[in-house]
C-alpha cells in the first residue's frame, strides 16, 4: 500500500466519520430546504446523498484493497465517488442559495414564469457542480499521478545504484540489464503521459514511438538504442559486455534518465514560465552546452502548443533569433516538420503588435533578425544549417509588420 492510498482512505474514512457526527444536526432540521419544479430537496437528501457515494467510495477502496493487483478502474470509480461526495455539500448550498435569490428577484419580475426561475437556477447549479466535479476529480488523479512518479524515481535510483554496485563487483552484463530497466520504465512513463498506448511494448517498440511521434531528438534515439543493443548482446552471448561499455551505458542511463525526467516532469511551457528571466539571459549569452534545457523546453513547448501558449513563447524566439540565431537553427535542423509548423505562424508571432506603440520596435527586430541570419548564412559551412537559415530568413524578409487596431 503505497503512501497516497494510505492518505485517500484516511481521508474518506475521517470524513465518513465527520459525516456521521453531524447526524443529529441533520435529524432536527432534516425538513430544511427548498423547492425545485415542486420537488422539496432537503438537507436530509443532501445528506442521505453525500453518505451514499462516500460509502461507495470506501467500499471500492476496500476493494482495491483485498485485490491481489492494482486495479485502475477500482482507482477511478472511488475517485469518481470520492469527488462527488465531496462536491455534494457546496453544490447543495449554492443550489439553494441560487434558488432562493432567483425566487426573490422573481417577485419584483411578475411576468417570469416560476418554471423559467426553476430551469434557470437547475443550470447554474448543473454548470457549477461540473465545474467543481472536474476541479476534485483532476486534483486526486494529479495527486496519484505524482505519488506514482515519486515512487517510480526512488525505484530507478535504486535500480542505478544496483547497476553501480554490479559495475564494481565484474558483473557488467547484470549492471547493463539493471541500468536498461530504469530506461524502459521512464520511456514507458514518458510516452504515456502523451497519451501513447505502451502496453505490452518492448524496448524497440518504444524507441521506435518515440521516434515516430518525435518526443525525443536524434541523439537520444541513438543512445537508447546503444543501450537496447548492448543490452541485447549481455542476455545472449556470453562475455559481450566489459567494464568500458558497462560504465558507458550506465552513464547514458543516468543522462537519459535526466532528460526523460524532464520532460515528464512538466511541460516545457510551464518549465520556461518558472524559468523564463533566467532563460532569456543565457539566450542572450548563447552559450550552447548551458542554453540545451532552454532550447529542449522550448521544443516541448512548441510540440505540445495549445490556446495562447504559441503568442506566449514567442519572446523566447525573438531574443534567441535577435541574440544568436544558431541556438534556433540547432533546434530545427533535423526537424522539418516542426520547422515548417513555426514558419506557418513565425510572422504573426513575431511581427504583431498586439498592444499598441509597438510597431517601430518590431521593425527594428525585423532588420536585427535578417542581419544576424545572413551574417550567419555567409560565416557556416554546413549545408544542412544553412538551408535552415535560409528558410527562416525568407520567412522573416516576407513578414509584415501588423498593428492590431
Amino acid at each position: 500500500m503505497d503512501e497516497f492510498f494510505k492518505t485517500k482512505v484516511g481521508f474518506t474514512i475521517g470524513l465518513l466519520a465527520a459525516i456521521f457526527a453531524f447526524k443529529p444536526l441533520v435529524d432536527a432540521n432534516a425538513n430544511l430546504g427548498f423547492s425545485i419544479f415542486s420537488i422539496k430537496i432537503t438537507v436530509e437528501y443532501a445528506y442521505l446523498f453525500l453518505t451514499a457515494f462516500l460509502g461507495l467510495a470506501v467500499y471500492f477502496i476496500s476493494l482495491q484493497f483485498a485485490s491481489t493487483k492494482h486495479v485502475d478502474l477500482l482507482d477511478r470509480v472511488s475517485d469518481t465517488c470520492y469527488s462527488i461526495a465531496l462536491a455534494t455539500p457546496p453544490v447543495f448550498l449554492a443550489f439553494w442559495i441560487i434558488t432562493v435569490s432567483l425566487g426573490y428577484v422573481s417577485t419584483f419580475i411578475s411576468q417570469v414564469p416560476e418554471t423559467v426561475i426553476n430551469f434557470i437556477a437547475g443550470a447554474i447549479s448543473s454548470i457549477f457542480a461540473t465545474i467543481l466535479y472536474r476541479f476534485l476529480k483532476e486534483s486526486i488523479s494529479a495527486k496519484f499521478v505524482a505519488e506514482e512518479k515519486v515512487k517510480e524515481r526512488k525505484e530507478n535510483i535504486e535500480l542505478l545504484s544496483r547497476a553501480q554496485e554490479l559495475l564494481k563487483i565484474g558483473m557488467y552484463d547484470m549492471s547493463v540489464l539493471e541500468s536498461s530497466k530504469v530506461l524502459e520504465s521512464a520511456l514507458t512513463r514518458l510516452l504515456s503521459a502523451k497519451g501513447i498506448n505502451t502496453q505490452k511494448r518492448n524496448m524497440l517498440e518504444l524507441i521506435k514511438l518515440s521516434e515516430q511521434h518525435k518526443i525525443l531528438s536524434i541523439s537520444e534515439i541513438n543512445m537508447l538504442n546503444e543501450i537496447r543493443v548492448k543490452r541485447n548482446e549481455s542476455v545472449h552471448l556470453i562475455d559481450a559486455v566489459d567494464s568500458a561499455a558497462a560504465t558507458r551505458i550506465l552513464q547514458l542511463s543516468r543522462e537519459l534518465m535526466l532528460k526523460l525526467d524532464s520532460i515528464t516532469s512538466s511541460s516545457g511551457y510551464e518549465w520556461l514560465e518558472r524559468n523564463r528571466e533566467k532563460a532569456i539571459e543565457l539566450l542572450k549569452e548563447g552559450n550552447s552546452s548551458k542554453c540545451g534545457q532552454v532550447i529542449k523546453m522550448l521544443t516541448e513547448a512548441w510540440k505540445n502548443r495549445d490556446g495562447a501558449v504559441w503568442l506566449e513563447v514567442s519572446e523566447f524566439f525573438e531574443v534567441a533569433l535577435t541574440y544568436n540565431p544558431n541556438l534556433l537553427i540547432d533546434m530545427f535542423v533535423n526537424e522539418e516538420e516542426l520547422l515548417d509548423s513555426w514558419l506557418e505562424s513565425a510572422d504573426v508571432q513575431l511581427f504583431t503588435d498586439f498592444i499598441g506603440g509597438e510597431a517601430n520596435r518590431l521593425e527594428t527586430v525585423k532588420n536585427l533578425i535578417i542581419s544576424k541570419l545572413t551574417k550567419y548564412i555567409d560565416d557556416e559551412s554546413n549545408q544542412e544549417r544553412i538551408a535552415v537559415a535560409k528558410k527562416i530568413l525568407k520567412a522573416i524578409e516576407n513578414s509584415e509588420i501588423r498593428e492590431i487596431q
